[in-house]
Parts: structure tokens; C-alpha cells; sequence
């Protein structure tokens, strides 16, 4: 039963972090590592220009150039990065927990 509540929170909470913690590298790199975000940058636009000249209807390839922008594929990265991120910190932090939880 705790399970089945717990599941879903944790799910929730990666996803709230994430959405905190990807503008937060994305600064970051902005001041410190430029360089590497002009290459995040130039990746994201290939994969916009990618995705946008596929051979789909009009409707569908006008409804995605509304919908996405480089940007918001710049951003998309910086997420994924931050969900590793998380991952990598629960898992640690679950392993590390779960030899005293089974203690009790």
C-alpha cells in the first residue's frame, strides 16, 4: 500500500526538480562554460531543422514549427541532464537507505 503512493510522488518530485534544475545548469553553463552551450545550442538547432523538414503534411509540419522552437530543444537537453542528475542521487540515496529500513 505505501507503495502505491509512494510511486507516483516519486515520480512527481523528479519531474518538479527537474524542472527546477535544468534552467539552473542552463545559467550555469551560460557563465561558466560558454563554449559548451554554443555547441548545446548548435546540436538543439540540428535536431530542430531535423525534425522540422521531415516529409509531413503541411498541417503537420506548420503545427510543429509552432509548437517547438531550438530553444525549447536547448532546454529539453538541459532537463535530461538534470533527470540523470536525480537518478543518480536517489539511487545512492535509496541504496544507502535501504539496508537501515530493513533493520527495523
Amino acid at each position: 500500500m505505501n507503495r502505491l503512493f509512494l510511486r507516483p510522488f516519486s515520480a512527481s518530485m523528479t519531474l518538479a526538480l527537474s524542472a527546477i534544475l535544468a534552467p539552473i545548469l542552463l545559467v550555469s553553463f551560460a557563465l561558466f562554460q560558454p563554449s559548451w552551450l554554443l555547441v548545446v545550442q548548435d546540436a538543439s538547432g540540428v535536431v530542430y531543422r531535423f525534425i522540422t523538414s521531415t516529409d509531413l503534411p503541411p498541417t503537420y509540419r506548420a503545427a510543429l514549427r509552432q509548437w517547438t522552437s531550438e530553444p525549447q530543444f536547448t532546454l529539453v537537453f538541459f532537463t535530461i541532464i538534470a533527470r540523470v542528475i536525480i537518478a543518480l542521487f536517489a539511487t545512492s540515496f535509496t541504496i544507502a537507505v535501504r539496508p537501515l529500513m530493513r533493520r527495523a
